[in-house]
């Protein structure tokens, strides 16, 4: 998937719509969105990150609280 391509495609609909509903529901829907943090990591530390967590559910881990 080419995200440029894809912001671009949905930049021109909302450009090229007169339906004001959509356009509401955009902005109420990019309102209300909350980055999730791992979507603000590169991806090379999101793939640390699910290592990390798989190692962990295997177990994997040093130490531990007792």
């Amino acid at each position: 998937m080419n995200i440029q391509a894809e912001k671009l495609n949905l930049l021109q609909t909302i450009m090229n719509t007169n339906d004001e509903g959509l356009i509401m529901d955009v902005k109420a829907f990019l309102s209300g969105r909350k980055a999730d943090w791992l979507d603000e990591l590169s991806d090379e530390q999101q793939k640390d990150v699910m290592e990390g967590l798989a190692e962990a559910d295997r177990g994997e881990t040093v130490g531990s609280c007792k």
